[in-house]
Parts: C-alpha cells; structure tokens; sequence
C-alpha cells in the first residue's frame, strides 16, 4: 500500500491497478491535482496521445496532457463508468462533459457543450504508468475519434 500527499493535500491511498486509474481520472483528470501525477507516473513513462500532438516527453507529457485537456475543456465533469485490472496493467471506460472554451482537438473553441468517452489504458511498471494509450470520441462541432494506437491528429 502506497499512501501519496503531496505537501498541503490530503494523503490519497493507492494500493492497486484500479486505485491507480481512478486517483488519475478523477483527481488529476477531474480535480487537476497535477502534483499526484509524479506519484503515479514513471519519468520516462510514455504518453501516446501527447506525443501525436508533439508534447514533451515523460511525465512532463501527462502534465502537459491534462493542462491542455483541462484548459480547453471548461466546467469539467469526469465520470468514471468503469475500471478493469491485471497486476501490471489497468483500462478505464470513463467520460467526460464540459464547455468547449480552448483550441482542443484541432478544433477551435466554440463555447458550446461538449462531451465524451474514453478509454484510458495504463501498462505499469513497480507501480507506476510506464506507457499511457487513449481511444477517445468526443462530441464537438462534429464528433472526433482520436487513437492514441493510431495518431492520426484529427483535423490535420
């Protein structure tokens, strides 16, 4: 068992997979506790949909990630449907509404709802994310699938 505080936060207990996921999803994804992903990720973790987009690499990738995702997508709402687990790996069928206020996408902000599904696959190594694919479909001004497997960038 691993407990994770972060200096000036409550502790958050993660001692599986699936605790893994869900810490991810809805406290940093959800809540943007950025400061639990050096808890959750490895350094060099691999992050497939930011580097399509040309993020940086490593855990600098999954902040970068979650910053972009969080600012383009305004009065964020994160429901976790459902998390399935090995011993060194976990998915995640989750979804999200919110207002579509930043360039997200390949698509310039409208300011109109949006929504979405995904699934979120995490590989662990010792614990921690090691590679981090996504399926996504998000309902923009028409709907986008994205295949972090696949990085063809929408829209380019």
């Amino acid at each position: 068992m691993r407990a994770v505080a972060p200096a000036g936060h409550d502790a958050v207990v993660i001692d599986t997979p699936a605790q893994l996921m869900q810490t991810y999803l809805v406290e940093v994804v959800g809540n943007g506790r950025l400061d639990l992903i050096e808890s959750l990720a490895r350094p060099d973790m691999v992050d497939e949909a930011n580097q399509a987009f040309g993020g940086p690499p490593g855990r600098d990738g999954l902040v970068a990630h979650v910053v972009g995702f969080r600012r383009n997508v305004g009065d964020l709402a994160v429901t976790v449907e459902r998390v399935v687990a090995g011993s060194d790996d976990v998915m995640a069928w989750w979804s999200f509404t919110g207002t579509h206020v930043g360039p997200w996408l390949n698509r310039t902000p409208t300011g109109a709802p949006i929504s979405g599904t995904a699934f979120s696959f995490f590989d662990l190594v010792e614990g921690r994310v090691s590679r981090y694919r996504v399926w996504l479909h998000a309902d923009l001004d028409e709907p986008v699938v994205f295949d972090s497997s696949r990085p063809r960038v929408p829209g380019r």
